[in-house]
């Protein structure tokens, strides 16, 4: 990975869009009629601090954990990791060793850069993207996450990013060659 700042921050702010579109995929593997994908799959269900009456996913993970919320999802070791808050739309390197409260985003706890720093603890939740996506596509088949992508294009605010099968391909793309990797919407193109 070289050290152009530029071609990345363009990759990571694709990210931060296509996260808005998989938050509500895995909020549907919460609500799947054969029961909850991430219990069935390692995570732990715990209530979330900050808001009421929402839960939270931990499941550990490359030498720390995957956390996922409504509110934001990333992975966290004891010097930090990065996190997708939505609130922000944003891909931050996270500074704490405790994960973030939702509603509460101060921003000493994290770094907005979008640098090589960031790319490094992305990389381990990217690897967990991929393998949680893979377990869907060998459980429900490509359809489901294609009713998913459909289900969210109907909401009136959300803007669809890239169709399952090719989000995993450019999301691949990003975790092992993003200095080769174009923008999302032209992977959609030429992908």
């Amino acid at each position: 990975m070289g050290s152009s700042v530029s071609p990345l921050s363009q990759l990571f702010r694709d990210l931060a869009t296509g996260m808005h579109q998989q938050m509500f995929f895995w909020g549907r593997d919460v609500i799947h009629p054969e029961g909850n994908l991430f219990e069935q799959t390692g995570f732990e269900k715990r209530p979330s601090e900050g808001l009421q009456g929402t839960s939270c996913y931990r499941r550990p993970w490359q030498d720390g954990h995957i956390e996922l919320h409504g509110s934001h999802a990333g992975w966290l070791t004891r010097s930090g990791g990065m996190f997708f808050v939505r609130p922000l739309s944003r891909v931050v390197r996270w500074l704490d060793d405790s994960p973030p409260i939702p509603g509460e985003w101060p921003c000493e706890r994290y770094s907005r850069r979008l640098d090589t720093e960031l790319y490094k603890v992305a990389c381990p939740f990217l690897d967990w993207w991929l393998e949680h996506e893979a377990e869907v596509l060998r459980l429900f088949g490509a359809v489901y996450r294609e009713d998913c992508h459909q289900k969210y294009k109907s909401l009136p605010r959300a803007r669809a990013w890239l169709r399952p099968e090719t989000a995993r391909r450019w999301v691949t793309g990003l975790r092992d060659r993003p200095e080769k990797l174009p923008r999302a919407r032209r992977f959609d193109h030429a992908g």
